[in-house]
């Protein structure tokens, strides 16, 4: 029983530890850690139920309706705490579904036994033993082991080959361990010790793999990012603005160099993941702007009002707005005129940068293909969701038709807290 005890001792500090780092996560979503604390939760509680059943047994002292509801319990969570573990791959397969079906006719399997002797029968000394007909039991737990199995072997499908082995290597080791509990008569108490190392290593799979599809998405993002920022309409129209200066060599020069910098920018973002300074991502913007503005003349015009420029930025984040601005903002005015403000401030807890036009602003409620343009409210959404994954940042819109448009950039200076 010493043995047992500490077994469960240790399993329990395993599951506060594991507890301990889903919180401090802080990619992991609010439901998917409320999945992972609920299924160490109902790991714990069938481990203290089996322990309670073994320490019961065989002591006169305890009511015996307490024992069988010890022991109900134990059969109860038995079988849940299986599929919590398949709950952990977050599944809505149909083996999903099914094991859920079997935990639900298990349940009330157990609570009709409790009343009619079926699971177990106690003698006088409130030792238990099987019932007539524990084999049903025995029936379901099997079928349910079978359809974690295939949950697993299908949800393994998802990955590549290589990258399944450490999925299928997990729950080899339940299994093991429950296989060695009970061939060996249960004097061996390593099926909830297997188990709570299954939902550590079920932790460390989906982290592990959380963060190269992640990494894979910030790859196709940046690749993305860098071919909508150079459009062929932009580079055709920014080398025929050149061609007209070439009478103008010193002009043409100066081009030809805010040119360089601006496809040098573009190109060096695809080698960056992590953020990078402000003023490096300004230098960018100004480069792209001074472009613009070749072709506009003075119908451009750009305010810098920047009280800090010491922080750092996702790479790309500032100049896809500002070409927002300008392509959908001051082009979009009757007189083809328009001013675009970028502002930079500091706060206790963050950084904001704001980048500002006085175009026709659009309609933030109506539908995606009405607003202005709908491509490029994408590209918003985009730069959207690489703040929030690099540092917790976030993006703000402020606009009306008729009232231009106001885009706010919130970065903490604590990742994830703003």
């Amino acid at each position: 029983m010493n043995y047992y005890t500490s077994v469960l001792i240790i399993s329990w500090l395993a599951l506060i530890v594991l507890s301990v780092l889903v919180h401090e996560n802080d990619r992991l979503m609010k439901k998917d850690k409320i999945i992972l604390y609920s299924t160490y939760a109902i790991v714990a509680l069938s481990a203290l139920a089996e322990w309670l059943g073994i320490y019961f047994s065989g002591n006169t002292a305890v009511p015996l309706w307490v024992l069988k509801a010890v022991k109900c319990a134990d059969y109860i969570l038995t079988p849940i705490a299986g599929g919590a573990l398949a709950a952990q791959l977050r599944s809505r397969s149909i083996w999903q579904k099914s094991i859920q079906i079997v935990i639900d006719v298990n349940v009330v399997f157990q609570l009709v036994s409790v009343f009619t002797g079926w699971m177990t029968v106690f003698d006088a000394q409130n030792r238990y033993s099987h019932g007539p007909l524990y084999a049903v039991y025995a029936c379901i737990y099997f079928i349910l082991t079978a359809l974690i199995i295939i949950e697993f072997a299908t949800y393994g499908r998802k990955f590549r080959r290589q990258n399944r082995t450490s999925l299928y290597a997990t729950l080899m080791l339940v299994v093991i361990g429950i296989v060695m509990q009970e061939g060996l008569g249960g004097e061996i108490r390593t099926a909830y010790l297997a188990l709570t190392l299954g939902m550590a290593m079920m932790f460390i799979h989906t982290t592990e793999f959380s963060q190269l599809t992640a990494d894979d998405y910030m790859r196709e993002q940046r690749l993305q990012i860098m071919l909508s920022q150079i459009q062929p309409h932009f580079l055709y129209n920014t080398l025929g603005a050149i061609g007209h200066l070439c009478k103008n060599v010193p002009e043409a020069k100066s081009a030809i160099n805010k040119f360089s910098q601006y496809l040098r920018g573009n190109l060096n973002s695809l080698s960056q993941l992590e953020p990078i300074p402000f003023s490096a991502e300004l230098e960018h913007t100004k480069a792209y702007l001074e472009l613009e503005q070749l072709r506009f003349g003075d119908d451009l015009k750009v305010i810098y009002d920047l009280e800090v420029t010491d922080f750092l930025i996702p790479v790309l984040t500032l100049q896809p707005l500002v070409e927002n601005a300008v392509r959908h903002g001051i082009r979009g005015n009757e007189n083809g005129r328009g001013t675009v403000t970028i502002t930079s401030r500091e706060y206790d807890d963050c950084y904001k940068i704001t980048v500002t036009d006085d175009g026709p602003g659009f309609d933030l409620d109506a539908p995606l293909d009405e607003k202005r343009g709908g491509k490029h409210h994408i590209g918003i959404s985009n730069v959207q969701e690489r703040l929030q994954y690099v540092n917790g940042g976030k993006l703000d819109v402020e606009t009306a038709i008729g009232q231009g448009c106001r885009v706010t950039i919130v970065l903490p200076k604590e990742p994830g807290k703003c």
